[in-house]
């Protein structure tokens, strides 16, 4: 063995390690988790090799290095982020996804004492109410890092989940949690901190949100009647009705009733004003619908194409009665490609069946309490 010997070890986007040096020397490389001692990886290499573990999510590992030949412990390090630099990245640049992740984030700073570095694609929502944090924009160069996790939904090329990116099954459980899996934060639901908004009362008189459109026609409320519905009960309440969708009057063949005001597409800013001066909001499975519940405006939402878990739990949860199809959402990966995606009854008498179900008549039961 050389005395020249370098090992050098982080944990960005895994465990990471480096051995500079002679490479007719061989090693043994042990990867423990300190959180459950019976689960080890090991392999062997020489100098000027490099390992890494396939797990890319949170785990704290300890890397041990031996000597193959006298088997003498040559190098140790256990994972102690704190005061360290760590840099977790935003893969989705979708609204919801964002504002469901982020509580992770610096609960995540919080636990370890560690110098968070942040990288969204809407960081200006953020980077006042986080001080502690700092920002950066995705694709940015971050030196001296010591440890490195990219949120997202990661998939394999064969439509698998992809295990060493997220720890579960990420449809199976509530959207915010898949952050919490894989910083290693126990997840509960917390409502991001978003940045104050120096704009009057955009109207005198009350009003309620909508958010009418959304991405894909499945996510859309498809009774006929219903928004109609709850829009004339609404105006009959002395309610204005103001939709945030940035798609305007119509979208993809889907007209806003008559008697809505349409905002014109601006800045987040002048949506956050009015969905802070609102009485109620009412939205489908979208980022809108975060975005409300992220500010505090009491929300409803109206979605049959995904499970009432999937969402935030703060709200008023619309669900489809009786007996039909529900939650393809869950059940299958979305084909963003295909704008009538419905994957159980495409082209068949039931196709979107689950929130044609969904009457006016429900809606409104459900929000005149808070009316």
């Amino acid at each position: 063995m050389t005395h020249s010997t370098e090992f050098n070890c982080n944990f960005i986007d895994g465990a990471y390690l480096e051995i500079k040096g002679d490479d007719q020397d061989e090693f043994i490389v042990e990867c423990n988790d300190l959180d459950d001692p019976e689960f080890t990886l090991t392999c062997e290499i020489k100098g000027n090799q490099w390992v890494r573990t396939p797990h890319r999510y949170f785990i704290r590992w300890k890397i041990s290095v031996f000597d193959k030949n006298s088997k003498n412990l040559l190098f140790q390090q256990s994972y102690d982020c704190k005061d360290q630099r760590v840099y977790v990245a935003f893969e989705s640049n979708a609204l919801g996804d964002t504002l469901a992740w982020f509580p992770a984030v610096e609960e995540f700073r919080k636990k370890h004492g560690c110098q968070i570095i942040c990288s969204t694609f809407i960081n200006g929502l953020f980077k006042d109410q986080y001080p502690d944090i700092e920002f950066v924009e995705p694709g940015e160069t971050v030196h001296e890092l010591y440890a490195m996790y990219r949120l997202g939904w990661c998939y394999k090329e064969d439509g698998e989940y992809d295990y060493s990116k997220n720890v579960q099954e990420f449809k199976e459980q509530p959207l915010g949690q898949s952050a919490y899996d894989i910083l290693g934060i126990d997840f509960k639901e917390i409502k991001p901190r978003l940045k104050s908004v120096s704009l009057p009362r955009p109207m005198d008189k009350p009003y309620v949100c909508i958010g009418f459109h959304t991405t894909t026609q499945a996510k859309y409320w498809n009774n006929a009647s219903g928004w109609d519905e709850v829009v004339r009960f609404l105006r009959f309440k002395g309610y204005s009705v103001v939709s945030l969708s940035r798609e305007g009057k119509e979208h993809m063949g889907n007209k806003l009733p008559k008697g809505v005001k349409c905002l014109p597409e601006g800045s987040l800013d002048v949506v956050i004003n009015y969905l802070r001066h609102a009485k109620l909001y009412i939205g489908l499975g979208s980022g809108l619908s975060w975005l409300s519940w992220a500010v505090g405006c009491k929300t409803c939402l109206i979605s049959g194409f995904s499970y009432p878990y999937s969402e935030m739990q703060d709200c008023i949860r619309i669900f489809p009665e009786g007996d039909v199809c529900t939650g393809c959402f869950n059940r299958h990966r979305l084909n963003q490609d295909d704008w009538l995606w419905c994957p159980d009854h495409q082209d068949t008498p039931r196709m979107f069946e689950c929130t044609r179900q969904i009457t006016g008549r429900q809606v409104i039961g459900a929000i005149t309490p808070y009316l």
